[in-house]
């Protein structure tokens, strides 16, 4: 059982192991360790981790084309857009101290 009440279990078990981590070396590498989300607004932002495009959740894979370098404020956004997606309600965009969606 993990620190996380036992419901998502260890990060080995979440397919996080080692294997994980040099292939999130080799995509941070590859983007450059840019946001990629912001890199497309022209927004050149350092990332801080790796993100499934597709979540696991929805048949996405660990596959290179799956994968992007992606910012903290990026990655929470997503990760909240996609839980309100799963529980069928919508959010507003949260707007950044820039004025910029995040």
């Amino acid at each position: 059982m993990s620190s996380w009440g036992g419901q998502r279990g260890t990060r080995h078990e979440r397919g996080y192991g080692s294997a994980w981590v040099k292939l999130r070396l080799s995509i941070m590498s590859r983007d450059r360790y840019l946001c990629q989300p912001c890199l497309a607004k022209d927004r050149p932002t350092p990332a801080v981790a790796v993100d499934h495009i597709i979540p696991k959740s929805l048949g996405g894979t660990d596959r290179d084309d799956n994968l992007q370098a992606i910012c903290g404020p990026c990655h929470d956004a997503k990760t909240e857009r996609e839980a309100a997606e799963a529980q069928g309600r919508r959010i507003k965009p949260t707007i950044g101290l820039d004025g910029w969606p995040i």
